[in-house]
């Protein structure tokens, strides 16, 4: 009996750990991450982001061919994004560049947790550095960081 008795409590907590898990990944799921994604795929399915990062680019002169096609053409080497915080506001950080002139010409994007508002810095060694979108001053220290 007591064999019998140990399996079935081994199952219960089996069972129990089990629920427990899936529980954190629903909760998990119903919260997006804002770090590990990237800036195509975000682009592609998020209308928020991609709206904003059109609003933010539309119309500027001078900016680097790469930089204004990149919301219709994913040209461009992007890394991972990063959560981060500013002014106790969870922001997603994304950093790309031009492929195979990344010492050259990239960019990082801050957007708001809702992909709502974005802005950019561009440090391109023709054009210099340019700052897109009115960051406040602790966004801009996030978007110089390197």
């Amino acid at each position: 009996m007591r064999g019998k008795a140990r399996g079935t409590a081994v199952s219960a907590l089996l069972l129990g750990l089990s629920l427990a898990f899936a529980g954190l990944s629903a909760a998990a799921a119903a919260e997006p991450s804002l770090s590990g994604n990237f800036l195509p795929a975000v682009i592609a399915t998020s209308e928020p982001h991609r709206n904003a990062l059109v609003d933010l680019i539309r119309g500027k002169p001078g900016l680097p061919a790469w930089v204004r096609n990149m919301v219709s053409r994913d040209r461009y080497v992007a890394l991972a994004s990063s959560r981060v915080e500013v002014e106790g506001r969870a922001m997603q950080l994304f950093a790309a560049c031009q492929p195979g002139n990344c010492a050259e010409s990239a960019i990082r994007l801050l957007f708001t947790e809702d992909g709502k508002r974005v802005v950019m810095r561009i440090a391109d060694l023709k054009l210099g550095t340019v700052v897109l979108g009115e960051p406040s001053p602790e966004e801009l220290a996030v978007l110089a960081a390197q």
